[in-house]
Protein backbone atom coordinates (compact mmCIF):
# COMPACT_ATOMS: atom_id res chain seq x y z
CA UNK A 1 0.00 0.00 0.00
CA UNK A 2 1.61 3.48 -0.97
CA UNK A 3 1.66 5.86 1.80
CA UNK A 4 -0.58 9.21 0.66
CA UNK A 5 1.07 12.45 0.67
CA UNK A 6 -0.81 15.01 3.04
CA UNK A 7 0.31 18.12 2.66
CA UNK A 8 -1.86 19.60 5.80
CA UNK A 9 1.68 17.35 7.71
CA UNK A 10 4.78 18.72 5.73
CA UNK A 11 7.14 20.47 8.06
CA UNK A 12 5.77 19.00 11.15
CA UNK A 13 8.75 17.32 13.29
CA UNK A 14 8.07 13.95 14.67
CA UNK A 15 7.99 13.81 18.74
CA UNK A 16 10.54 12.20 19.70
CA UNK A 17 9.92 8.97 21.93
CA UNK A 18 10.52 8.30 25.33
CA UNK A 19 13.35 5.43 24.39
CA UNK A 20 14.88 8.22 22.10
CA UNK A 21 14.97 10.77 24.70
CA UNK A 22 16.41 8.37 26.95
CA UNK A 23 19.13 7.42 24.77
CA UNK A 24 19.98 11.19 23.89
CA UNK A 25 19.54 12.24 27.78
CA UNK A 26 22.11 8.90 28.62
CA UNK A 27 24.60 10.12 25.48
CA UNK A 28 25.03 13.32 27.40
CA UNK A 29 25.66 12.10 30.62
CA UNK A 30 28.55 10.03 29.32
CA UNK A 31 29.84 12.99 28.18
CA UNK A 32 29.78 14.76 31.38
CA UNK A 33 26.92 17.41 29.52
CA UNK A 34 24.59 17.01 32.93
CA UNK A 35 22.70 20.27 32.47
CA UNK A 36 21.47 19.04 28.78
CA UNK A 37 20.85 15.73 30.63
CA UNK A 38 18.67 17.26 32.79
CA UNK A 39 17.14 18.32 31.05
CA UNK A 40 16.09 15.69 28.85
CA UNK A 41 15.37 12.85 31.65
CA UNK A 42 13.02 15.56 33.11
CA UNK A 43 11.42 15.91 29.69
CA UNK A 44 11.28 12.13 29.74
CA UNK A 45 9.75 12.04 32.76
CA UNK A 46 6.68 14.44 32.45
CA UNK A 47 5.76 11.51 29.72
CA UNK A 48 6.56 9.08 31.85
CA UNK A 49 7.07 9.44 35.34
CA UNK A 50 7.77 6.09 36.71
CA UNK A 51 10.47 4.91 33.99
CA UNK A 52 12.97 3.42 35.89
CA UNK A 53 15.57 3.97 32.97
CA UNK A 54 14.86 8.15 33.09
CA UNK A 55 14.20 8.16 36.99
CA UNK A 56 18.06 6.45 37.35
CA UNK A 57 19.78 8.95 35.22
CA UNK A 58 17.80 11.84 36.53
CA UNK A 59 19.63 10.26 39.61
CA UNK A 60 22.93 10.06 38.31
CA UNK A 61 23.15 13.63 36.58
CA UNK A 62 21.68 15.31 39.99
CA UNK A 63 24.17 13.25 41.77
CA UNK A 64 26.97 15.07 39.74
CA UNK A 65 25.83 17.93 40.05
CA UNK A 66 24.92 18.25 44.12
CA UNK A 67 21.45 18.53 43.61
CA UNK A 68 20.94 15.85 46.17
CA UNK A 69 17.55 16.13 46.64
CA UNK A 70 16.56 15.71 43.48
CA UNK A 71 18.81 12.99 43.41
CA UNK A 72 17.34 11.08 46.58
CA UNK A 73 13.71 12.15 45.30
CA UNK A 74 14.34 10.03 42.40
CA UNK A 75 16.61 7.18 43.72
CA UNK A 76 13.93 6.49 46.41
CA UNK A 77 10.89 6.68 44.25
CA UNK A 78 12.65 3.66 42.01
CA UNK A 79 12.86 1.50 45.16
CA UNK A 80 9.50 2.02 46.26
CA UNK A 81 8.26 0.69 42.46
CA UNK A 82 11.19 -1.99 43.00
CA UNK A 83 13.04 -2.59 46.00
CA UNK A 84 15.79 -4.59 44.22
CA UNK A 85 17.22 -1.83 41.76
CA UNK A 86 20.34 -2.09 41.99
CA UNK A 87 21.07 1.37 40.41
CA UNK A 88 19.22 3.17 42.75
CA UNK A 89 20.91 1.26 45.94
CA UNK A 90 24.22 1.99 44.87
CA UNK A 91 23.30 5.77 43.73
CA UNK A 92 21.29 6.55 46.45
CA UNK A 93 24.25 5.12 48.39
CA UNK A 94 26.29 7.30 46.96
CA UNK A 95 24.42 10.43 47.58
CA UNK A 96 24.11 9.76 51.13
CA UNK A 97 27.98 8.93 51.19
CA UNK A 98 28.47 12.59 49.60
CA UNK A 99 26.23 13.57 52.77
CA UNK A 100 28.16 12.37 55.43
CA UNK A 101 25.29 10.42 56.08
CA UNK A 102 27.91 7.19 55.82
CA UNK A 103 25.56 4.37 58.25
CA UNK A 104 22.75 5.29 55.74
CA UNK A 105 24.83 4.63 52.81
CA UNK A 106 26.62 1.28 53.83
CA UNK A 107 22.95 -0.33 54.18
CA UNK A 108 22.22 0.50 50.80
CA UNK A 109 25.78 -1.02 49.30
CA UNK A 110 24.60 -4.02 51.82
CA UNK A 111 21.78 -4.67 50.12
CA UNK A 112 23.09 -4.40 46.62
CA UNK A 113 26.02 -6.71 47.29
CA UNK A 114 22.99 -9.26 48.37
CA UNK A 115 22.50 -9.46 44.42
CA UNK A 116 25.89 -8.86 43.21
CA UNK A 117 28.70 -10.58 45.91
CA UNK A 118 31.70 -9.48 43.92
CA UNK A 119 31.00 -5.91 42.97
CA UNK A 120 34.50 -5.15 44.56
CA UNK A 121 33.76 -1.39 43.66
CA UNK A 122 30.62 -1.32 45.87
CA UNK A 123 33.12 -3.47 48.12
CA UNK A 124 35.59 -0.54 48.58
CA UNK A 125 32.96 2.30 49.09
CA UNK A 126 31.47 0.42 52.43
CA UNK A 127 35.05 -0.03 53.47
CA UNK A 128 35.84 3.75 53.19
CA UNK A 129 32.58 4.86 55.03
CA UNK A 130 33.61 2.45 57.45
CA UNK A 131 36.77 3.82 58.21
CA UNK A 132 34.95 7.46 58.37
CA UNK A 133 33.15 5.85 60.93
CA UNK A 134 35.95 4.58 62.42
CA UNK A 135 34.57 1.11 62.40
CA UNK A 136 37.93 -0.16 61.46
CA UNK A 137 37.70 -4.00 62.14
CA UNK A 138 34.76 -3.90 59.62
CA UNK A 139 36.78 -1.78 57.52
CA UNK A 140 40.32 -3.90 57.20
CA UNK A 141 37.72 -6.99 56.72
CA UNK A 142 36.14 -5.40 53.82
CA UNK A 143 39.24 -4.41 52.38
CA UNK A 144 40.74 -7.76 52.95
CA UNK A 145 37.45 -9.32 51.16
CA UNK A 146 38.39 -7.33 47.93
CA UNK A 147 42.17 -8.33 47.81
CA UNK A 148 40.33 -11.68 47.83
CA UNK A 149 38.68 -11.49 45.29
CA UNK A 150 41.59 -9.77 43.39
CA UNK A 151 44.95 -9.53 45.15
CA UNK A 152 45.97 -6.83 42.63
CA UNK A 153 42.91 -4.00 43.56
CA UNK A 154 44.99 -0.45 43.80
CA UNK A 155 41.76 1.17 45.71
CA UNK A 156 41.66 -1.63 47.95
CA UNK A 157 45.40 -2.15 48.52
CA UNK A 158 45.31 2.13 48.86
CA UNK A 159 42.90 2.15 51.55
CA UNK A 160 43.87 -0.87 53.59
CA UNK A 161 47.39 1.01 53.61
CA UNK A 162 45.63 4.13 54.91
CA UNK A 163 43.71 2.50 57.13
CA UNK A 164 46.44 0.52 58.69
CA UNK A 165 48.39 3.72 58.82
CA UNK A 166 45.61 5.41 61.20
CA UNK A 167 45.52 1.70 63.31
CA UNK A 168 49.15 2.69 64.21
CA UNK A 169 50.01 0.02 62.15
CA UNK A 170 53.04 1.21 60.60
CA UNK A 171 55.19 -1.21 59.47
CA UNK A 172 51.72 -3.24 58.02
CA UNK A 173 51.47 -0.15 56.08
CA UNK A 174 55.04 0.44 54.37
CA UNK A 175 54.45 -3.50 53.57
CA UNK A 176 51.40 -2.60 51.82
CA UNK A 177 51.84 0.78 50.23
CA UNK A 178 55.85 -0.99 49.08
CA UNK A 179 53.42 -3.51 47.06
CA UNK A 180 51.34 -0.32 45.38
CA UNK A 181 54.48 1.04 44.82
CA UNK A 182 55.41 -2.03 42.42
CA UNK A 183 52.36 -0.87 40.12
CA UNK A 184 54.12 2.80 40.04
CA UNK A 185 57.70 2.82 41.90
CA UNK A 186 57.68 6.79 40.61
CA UNK A 187 54.31 7.52 42.81
CA UNK A 188 55.31 10.94 44.42
CA UNK A 189 52.62 10.77 46.98
CA UNK A 190 53.25 7.51 48.12
CA UNK A 191 56.97 7.32 48.23
CA UNK A 192 56.48 10.98 50.56
CA UNK A 193 54.06 8.57 52.78
CA UNK A 194 56.34 5.61 53.26
CA UNK A 195 59.16 8.06 53.74
CA UNK A 196 57.58 9.63 56.67
CA UNK A 197 56.40 6.14 58.10
CA UNK A 198 59.82 4.75 57.67
CA UNK A 199 60.80 7.68 60.09
CA UNK A 200 58.23 7.50 62.56
CA UNK A 201 59.48 3.97 63.21
CA UNK A 202 63.15 5.24 63.33
CA UNK A 203 63.98 3.10 60.19
CA UNK A 204 66.11 6.55 59.31
CA UNK A 205 68.37 5.42 56.21
CA UNK A 206 65.25 3.98 54.92
CA UNK A 207 63.41 7.24 54.71
CA UNK A 208 66.43 8.84 53.67
CA UNK A 209 65.79 6.44 50.43
CA UNK A 210 62.19 7.21 50.09
CA UNK A 211 62.52 10.77 50.54
CA UNK A 212 65.47 11.29 47.75
CA UNK A 213 63.61 8.85 45.32
CA UNK A 214 60.64 11.24 45.41
CA UNK A 215 63.47 14.29 45.00
CA UNK A 216 64.07 12.60 41.77
CA UNK A 217 60.43 12.86 40.66
CA UNK A 218 59.98 16.37 42.12
CA UNK A 219 63.13 18.00 42.96
CA UNK A 220 60.73 20.97 44.62
CA UNK A 221 58.27 18.32 46.74
CA UNK A 222 58.02 20.02 50.07
CA UNK A 223 56.85 17.03 51.52
CA UNK A 224 60.26 15.21 50.55
CA UNK A 225 62.43 18.23 51.29
CA UNK A 226 61.05 18.43 54.79
CA UNK A 227 61.21 14.96 55.12
CA UNK A 228 65.07 14.61 54.19
CA UNK A 229 65.98 17.15 56.43
CA UNK A 230 64.40 15.86 59.45
CA UNK A 231 66.67 12.53 58.69
CA UNK A 232 69.60 15.15 58.61
CA UNK A 233 68.15 16.56 61.37
CA UNK A 234 68.26 13.33 63.41
CA UNK A 235 71.83 12.64 62.65
CA UNK A 236 72.50 16.03 64.20
CA UNK A 237 73.97 17.39 60.50
CA UNK A 238 72.00 20.66 61.04
CA UNK A 239 73.53 22.63 58.31
CA UNK A 240 72.36 19.72 55.70
CA UNK A 241 69.00 20.12 57.22
CA UNK A 242 68.83 23.67 57.15
CA UNK A 243 70.28 23.88 53.37
CA UNK A 244 67.64 21.65 52.62
CA UNK A 245 64.97 23.48 54.36
CA UNK A 246 65.62 26.43 52.46
CA UNK A 247 64.63 25.37 49.21
CA UNK A 248 61.11 25.23 50.80
CA UNK A 249 61.61 28.54 51.64
CA UNK A 250 62.45 29.67 47.75
CA UNK A 251 58.51 28.63 46.53
CA UNK A 252 56.52 28.99 49.83
CA UNK A 253 56.02 30.84 53.44
CA UNK A 254 56.62 27.20 54.92
CA UNK A 255 54.57 25.74 57.55
CA UNK A 256 54.90 26.50 61.44
CA UNK A 257 56.39 23.16 61.92
CA UNK A 258 59.13 23.91 59.56
CA UNK A 259 60.47 27.14 61.21
CA UNK A 260 60.22 25.75 64.13
CA UNK A 261 62.68 22.90 63.26
CA UNK A 262 64.87 25.60 61.69
CA UNK A 263 64.77 27.38 64.62
CA UNK A 264 66.45 24.16 66.67
CA UNK A 265 69.03 23.35 64.13
CA UNK A 266 69.89 27.16 64.52
CA UNK A 267 70.23 26.84 67.95
CA UNK A 268 72.40 23.92 67.98
CA UNK A 269 74.66 25.73 65.52
CA UNK A 270 74.64 28.55 68.24
CA UNK A 271 73.29 30.60 65.66
CA UNK A 272 71.41 32.12 67.57
CA UNK A 273 70.09 35.30 66.09
CA UNK A 274 68.78 33.29 63.12
CA UNK A 275 67.11 30.69 65.65
CA UNK A 276 65.54 33.90 67.31
CA UNK A 277 63.76 34.56 63.48
CA UNK A 278 63.13 31.11 62.93
CA UNK A 279 61.01 31.00 66.14
CA UNK A 280 59.34 34.26 66.13
CA UNK A 281 58.22 32.91 61.80
CA UNK A 282 57.12 30.01 63.76
CA UNK A 283 54.54 32.18 66.29
CA UNK A 284 53.10 34.20 63.47
CA UNK A 285 51.15 31.48 62.49
CA UNK A 286 49.65 31.13 66.15
CA UNK A 287 50.65 30.20 69.56
CA UNK A 288 53.24 26.99 69.26
CA UNK A 289 54.55 25.46 72.70
CA UNK A 290 57.90 23.87 71.03
CA UNK A 291 58.48 27.73 69.53
CA UNK A 292 58.01 29.48 72.37
CA UNK A 293 60.15 26.67 74.38
CA UNK A 294 62.96 27.67 72.17
CA UNK A 295 62.50 31.36 72.78
CA UNK A 296 62.93 31.18 76.60
CA UNK A 297 65.64 28.63 76.17
CA UNK A 298 67.56 31.43 73.94
CA UNK A 299 66.59 33.89 76.66
CA UNK A 300 68.13 31.11 79.21
CA UNK A 301 71.27 31.38 77.22
CA UNK A 302 71.21 34.89 76.62
CA UNK A 303 70.90 35.36 80.73
CA UNK A 304 67.65 37.48 80.31
CA UNK A 305 65.81 35.54 82.72
CA UNK A 306 63.08 38.28 83.24
CA UNK A 307 62.32 37.36 79.57
CA UNK A 308 62.58 34.00 79.93
CA UNK A 309 59.78 33.97 82.83
CA UNK A 310 57.40 35.61 80.65
CA UNK A 311 57.77 33.06 78.06
CA UNK A 312 57.22 30.90 80.64
CA UNK A 313 53.95 32.58 82.00
CA UNK A 314 52.78 32.28 78.17
CA UNK A 315 53.56 28.45 77.87
CA UNK A 316 51.42 27.45 81.00
CA UNK A 317 49.13 29.92 80.72
CA UNK A 318 47.93 28.56 77.08
CA UNK A 319 48.36 24.94 78.80
CA UNK A 320 45.18 22.62 79.67
CA UNK A 321 48.38 20.43 81.18
CA UNK A 322 50.60 22.81 82.79
CA UNK A 323 53.14 19.68 84.32
CA UNK A 324 52.47 18.82 80.15
CA UNK A 325 53.97 22.14 79.26
CA UNK A 326 56.62 21.86 81.87
CA UNK A 327 57.99 18.98 80.47
CA UNK A 328 58.00 20.13 76.89
CA UNK A 329 59.86 22.57 78.59
CA UNK A 330 62.76 20.67 80.25
CA UNK A 331 63.16 18.20 77.68
CA UNK A 332 63.52 21.16 75.79
CA UNK A 333 66.70 22.54 77.83
CA UNK A 334 68.08 18.80 78.29
CA UNK A 335 68.25 18.04 74.29
CA UNK A 336 70.06 20.98 74.05
CA UNK A 337 72.43 20.33 76.84
CA UNK A 338 71.47 23.51 78.79
CA UNK A 339 71.00 21.78 82.12
CA UNK A 340 73.38 24.37 83.94
CA UNK A 341 71.07 27.19 82.20
CA UNK A 342 67.40 25.56 83.19
CA UNK A 343 68.51 24.99 86.56
CA UNK A 344 69.47 28.76 87.20
CA UNK A 345 65.96 29.56 85.45
CA UNK A 346 63.63 27.39 87.96
CA UNK A 347 66.06 29.17 90.70
CA UNK A 348 65.04 32.63 89.42
CA UNK A 349 61.77 31.40 88.83
CA UNK A 350 61.26 30.00 92.19
CA UNK A 351 62.98 33.09 94.59
CA UNK A 352 60.82 35.67 92.25
CA UNK A 353 57.47 33.55 93.06
CA UNK A 354 56.93 33.00 89.31
CA UNK A 355 55.51 29.88 89.28
CA UNK A 356 52.52 27.99 90.48
CA UNK A 357 52.35 26.01 93.93
CA UNK A 358 51.52 23.11 91.90
CA UNK A 359 54.44 22.90 89.52
CA UNK A 360 57.00 24.11 92.32
CA UNK A 361 57.38 20.39 93.60
CA UNK A 362 58.69 19.31 89.63
CA UNK A 363 61.16 22.26 89.53
CA UNK A 364 62.73 21.88 92.96
CA UNK A 365 62.80 17.80 91.47
CA UNK A 366 64.79 19.45 88.78
CA UNK A 367 67.15 21.43 90.74
CA UNK A 368 68.21 18.04 93.28
CA UNK A 369 68.81 15.90 90.08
Amino acid sequence: MKTVYDPSTAGEKKTPSVIDISKSARNKLKARRYREAKELFRTGLEMEPDNPYLLSGMGDACRETEDFDEAERCYTTLLENDGKNLFALRGLGDVYKRLNRHQEAITLWERYLKFRPQDKHVMTRIADSCKVLMQYDRAERAYLQILKIDSRDRFAMTGLADLQHRMGFDEKAIETYEKILKFDPDELHILTIVGKLCWRITDFERAEKYFRHALSVDPENPYALYGLGNCYRWYRQYEKALEIWQRILETSEGTQTLHVRMGDAYFHLNQYTEAHSCYKKALSFGYDPFATAGLLCLCAVKKDLAAAADLFDALIAQAQQPAEQLDILIKRFMRSNQASEMKDFFVFLLRNKRVDEQLRPALEQQLVD
